[in-house]
């Protein structure tokens, strides 16, 4: 319709008109209406599905065909709104009858029969148009009356199904509304279908360009997530760089490329990954600095990422260009690898045989996989400072442990003449000065006993070393023992003990050892403590356990000393750590007793807490532990003493410290043992056939040849004829092992008192 019904439109355009006095729409109510013809309608309606269903283009022009015949009108047409060169217009997208001529032409939005409709949302009934709309005039036919009835697609009026009559004598009554009506509904569906339809077919083209994008598309994106997964929860490797760069390759479509290593110190790159590159080229680009007119060396040198042609006639100051043309390659990028700190970690670099430019969904990919292989070089440089760390921290441990060790057999080698010495005395108790100086040796020698023991324990328990030798002992020899250790410094200190046991002979499961040490250190820290005249009460009772089924062993030790500040208490149990500032220097030690106590106690599943009223008032500290079994031990059979059956027995001593020699050999000759004493091992394997001792006690720090060697040679000798009784200053766990697969008897850690060398070293029939 774009002839002389557009020219009339455009003149009249600007007029002042109004669309009421042409609409009639009430007319058709009060009209006779025809009887309807529901056989006619229903067919058309299966045909307009047919259609539907095979051409959907076709549908419409069908629809006003069916409009035209169930109406008899003289022109049926079907009008869709629409935008062209930014005006709105209804285009007539199917006609009929007399108005067939006008398919495909347009009409303005607001100045029309269709814009009236659309603007009120209801359908009218017009007579004599022309009055508001002259330019339908001109129209082949005019029209003498229209009938319009408005459709929507998904809600929205889009268009209008019209038919025209052109004789004055042919009017429309409602049941043309009604048809009118249905087959508006009609359109609205084939409104949505035909939308559908033609946006397929503008899109079929587009398809097929973006099916092998979006292919594209999944793969790489696979592939980045195949590479993702290698990475999460697994250790850095070497190997996941080849794969990063194997997936950047097939991304970009590269023919070779690289990932390299940032080097802080020389703001250097050297490969971690390659792929495509023959070996003169990779041998010239083994290490690139920021002055390379390479990719890499240009993006190091910017921190950005760098696109470059290998152009012969380009600027090349160190032959870079020329060796990558030569090569065969037009061009490259390299992307700075950045950490999420926003430090250099390396470089990712790609390159081409022809000249390339890179896409923005593979700029994105590459950053992608940029990223993951920054983050794998921070993982690697991090998991090896842990490693590194971890193995610092070890050989630390190693180096502390070898140190005490050590210093322990260093300190032990004197003290065991000293030990020995002070056995000696006692048997000369009647002179007065050894009256005087014996108990003062035998304290003194305890008490450097006690540190280093307590310094080794802690070593051990920190390391996680100690393993409890659990057996049943009763409560009541478990205190002898702490209180026997004690003695002599409680006498010393003028201090008064009290032990109040309820039930002396209940069985413990315990470490005697180690719980006989517990209530050692904590006697003796309350020894300390207590002034002159002080006194100290050892209590035992039984409590209710965690559950009805358990009951818990109480060991209570109460002073009347300097008592615990409230500031210090939650303290006291930490290593090294002093009641007193000048506690160390007032009263000795090293501030770890307490905390290798409750230690112990915890490995034995108990508890040890202290408590105080504050300075002045004393303290109290309780042990508890499981009390597994509440029956009583047999009262044990009376043993005689080891050392009543020296006498007589032939004892090879052998240690290369003259003096812990010498005066052991006294101690066993003192007791009635014939004694033989051997500085080398050597010279003791040659005694070991002429003497034929029933004992030896064995150093294991010889020189030239140690212990271990000695006694797997006397072994080899004597067979199990001979008790071999290791008496060394090695006293931890993997030396008592070793002397064990050497074929020692016992191990005896320097110092050690005579009753219980005799006890181990002679233990009778």
């Amino acid at each position: 319709m774009e002839n002389e019904v557009a020219q009339t439109l455009h003149a009249a355009v600007d007029l002042p008109w109004s669309a009421d006095p042409v609409i009639h729409t009430h007319l058709l109510q009060q009209r006779p209406s025809k009887a309807p013809n529901y056989q006619a309608e229903n067919a058309a309606m299966m045909e307009l599905m047919g259609e539907l269903a095979n051409d959907p283009e076709s549908v419409t022009q069908r629809l006003v065909e069916v409009a035209l015949r169930l109406t008899a009108a003289g022109s049926a047409g079907l009008s869709l709104a629409e935008t062209e060169d930014g005006k709105e217009i209804f285009r007539w997208i199917a006609t009929a009858g007399q108005y067939a001529r006008y398919l495909h032409g347009t009409m303005p939005r607001d100045f029309s029969p269709c814009g009236e409709v659309l603007r009120r949302g209801e359908p009218l009934l017009m007579r004599d148009v022309v009055r508001a709309y002259p330019y339908t005039a001109s129209l082949h036919a005019p029209p003498t009356e229209v009938l319009l009835v408005p459709f929507a697609n998904n809600g929205k009026l889009v268009g209008t199904v019209w038919i025209v009559a052109h004789d004055p004598g042919h009017t429309f009554d409602k049941e043309d509304l009604r048809v009118v009506a249905s087959l508006a509904v009609f359109a609205s569906a084939v409104s949505a279908t035909v939308s559908v339809v033609r946006n397929l077919a503008a899109r079929e083209s587009e398809r097929d360009q973006n099916a092998q994008a979006i292919s594209r598309e999944l793969q790489d994106t696979r592939l980045l997530r195949d590479v993702a997964s290698r990475l999460i929860g697994t250790e850095g490797s070497d190997a996941l760089f080849g794969e990063i760069l194997d997936a950047a390759i097939n991304i970009t479509q590269a023919d070779a490329g690289t990932i390299q290593l940032h080097n802080k110190d020389s703001n250097t790159l050297t490969f971690l990954a390659t792929r495509g590159f023959a070996p003169d080229i990779l041998t010239h680009f083994a290490r690139v600095d920021a002055s390379s007119g390479s990719p890499c060396g240009i993006a190091l040198s910017t921190g950005k990422r760098a696109m470059v042609e290998f152009r012969r006639d380009a600027p090349d100051p160190d032959g870079s260009i020329k060796l990558h043309a030569d090569a065969g390659f037009s061009s490259a990028q390299s992307t700075p690898l950045i950490s999420r700190t926003g430090q250099p970690m390396g470089m990712f670099s790609t390159h081409w045989h022809a000249p390339r430019e890179l896409s923005e969904r593979e700029l994105r990919f590459l950053d992608l996989l940029g990223r993951q292989a920054a983050d794998l070089i921070e993982r690697i440089e991090v998991q090896e400072a842990l490693r590194s760390s971890e193995k610092a921290l070890r050989e630390g441990a190693r180096r502390k442990d070898e140190f005490l060790a050590v210093l322990a057999h260093e300190l032990r080698n004197p003290l065991a003449p000293i030990r020995t010495g002070t056995d000696l005395l006692k048997r000369a108790m009647h002179e007065p000065i050894v009256a005087k100086v014996q108990p003062m040796m035998e304290r003194q020698t305890t008490h450097m006993v006690r540190l280093i023991d307590d310094l080794l324990d802690v070593s051990r328990i920190t390391s996680g070393k100690v393993v409890l030798q659990h057996e049943t002992v009763t409560l009541g020899s478990l205190v002898e023992t702490a209180v026997e250790a004690n003695r002599s410094a409680l006498v010393a200190a003028g201090l008064e003990l009290q032990v109040e046991m309820d039930e002396p002979e209940r069985r413990l499961d315990v470490d005697a050892t180690r719980m006989s040490q517990v209530l050692s250190n904590i006697l003796h820290n309350a020894v300390k403590f207590t002034p002159a005249g002080g006194k100290i009460i050892l209590s035992t009772r039984l409590d209710p356990g965690p559950s009805p089924s358990q009951v818990e062993q109480v060991i209570a030790i109460t002073d009347t000393g300097v008592g615990i500040a409230a500031d210090t208490l939650p303290t006291i149990f930490e290593l090294f750590t002093q009641a007193r500032p000048d506690s160390a220097l007032r009263h000795g030690g090293m501030g770890i007793g307490l905390a290798l106590a409750r230690s112990l106690v915890s490995l034995h599943g108990g508890t040890l807490s202290a408590e105080s009223q504050g300075p002045g008032t004393g303290s109290t500290f309780v042990i508890r532990i499981p009390a597994p079994a509440l029956a009583s031990l047999a009262a044990p059979q009376s043993i005689p003493s080891a050392a009543a059956k020296l006498a007589g027995l032939r004892v090879l001593v052998v240690d290369d410290n003259r003096d812990a020699a010498e005066a052991l050999g006294h101690l066993l000759s003192h007791h009635g043992s014939d004694v033989r004493i051997s500085y080398l091992a050597e010279p003791a394997i040659d005694l070991l056939g002429e003497f034929d001792p029933a004992i030896v006690l064995l150093d294991i720090g010889l020189p030239f040849m140690d212990g271990y060697e000695a006694c797997k040679r006397m072994r080899a000798m004597s067979g199990t004829g001979v008790r071999i009784v290791a008496l060394t200053g090695w006293g931890q766990d993997s030396d008592r092992h070793r002397a064990a697969e050497a074929g020692f008897d016992a191990h005896l850690t320097k110092p050690v008192e005579f009753e219980r060398l005799a006890a181990v070293a002679f233990p009778g029939d």
